[in-house]
């Protein structure tokens, strides 16, 4: 496979009509230089609740969204605030146009929206202008601004974003997503939402796995375990990777693109979303809703 590959994953098309978006409400944008894009950012709500021993999936990971391209999810993407996703700046290639994606939230079965999943149109998509300047994927970071706010709930929240001062050393970090179990198997029904364990990847031995230092750029970021062979295949572009710092879940990268689930001693390489922290906020701020 060429060695710069996007992490584009499979495909499926919900089996219900999209759910009415929610009415409006005020949006509570805190612009802060703390990992902040809304106050109650990064905190799970499934702490000690637990459904036949397993913790109940429709809460672990309530940022998670599933973007979708004419009725079919082909990306993933998290919540920053009421009106704004994070995702990959590759999933919106120039053949597409903006009013064929959707986005899903409260979203655990890809086949099947549950209590707590909204359906949202798009309204903006902004694609950071590095984008493909400097490396074939650089710069994939991209905004997507909804027609209507997100209504949150515990299966339904926003996630902090990484600032450049925060230290990532011994960060327990995962990555979830829809995506491929292997290279060759797709995900199976019931299509539940996936997660994997990713220990993060110094910078410089990240350069030396892919063999040129130009591969890997400032923006990225690199994650995967090494020892027992897991990569990226569990996730889906767009998708985050998040870790947990001081008891609460902040995202450092967006699933980029790697050499697939058949070179596991390549790690995933993900957009560094530190690298990226005030761009979001100026766009976010400067944005009319």
């Amino acid at each position: 496979p060429p060695l710069f590959s996007p992490i584009l994953l499979s495909t499926f098309l919900l089996s219900q009509p999209p759910l009415p978006s929610p009415s409006p409400r005020p949006n509570t944008l805190l612009l802060t230089r703390s990992v902040s894009l809304h106050s109650a950012c990064g905190q799970r709500h499934m702490q000690g609740k637990v459904v036949g021993g397993v913790d109940a999936p429709e809460e672990k990971w309530p940022w998670q969204v599933s973007v979708h391209y004419g009725g079919f999810h082909i990306c993933g993407g998290s919540i920053l605030n009421e009106y704004w996703i994070l995702t990959a700046a590759h999933c919106f290639s120039k053949d597409r146009r903006t009013e064929a994606f959707d986005m899903y939230v409260g979203l655990v079965d890809l086949k099947l929206a549950g209590h707590h999943t909204q359906w949202f149109e798009v309204n903006k998509i902004i694609m950071h202008h590095t984008y493909e300047v400097f490396h074939p994927i650089g710069g994939d970071v991209a905004l997507v601004q909804l027609k209507s706010p997100i209504v949150f709930s515990d299966s339904v929240l926003p996630i902090c974003i990484a600032t450049p001062d925060m230290n990532l050393e011994n960060l327990t970090c995962w990555v979830t997503g829809w995506g491929l179990i292997s290279q060759t198997a797709i995900l199976e029904p019931p299509y539940h939402l996936q997660e994997v364990q990713m220990p993060l990847i110094p910078f410089a031995l990240c350069q030396l796995l892919y063999g040129q230092t130009s591969y890997i750029l400032p923006d990225m970021i690199c994650a995967g375990d090494l020892r027992n062979l897991k990569t990226a295949c569990e996730g889906d572009s767009g998708g985050p990777l998040v870790c947990e710092f001081n008891h609460v879940w902040v995202q450092i990268g967006i699933v980029s693109w790697g050499r697939g689930c058949l070179f596991p001693m390549y790690p995933a390489v993900f957009a560094r979303v530190s690298h990226f922290s005030i761009w979001i906020h100026h766009q976010i701020a400067l944005t009319p809703l």
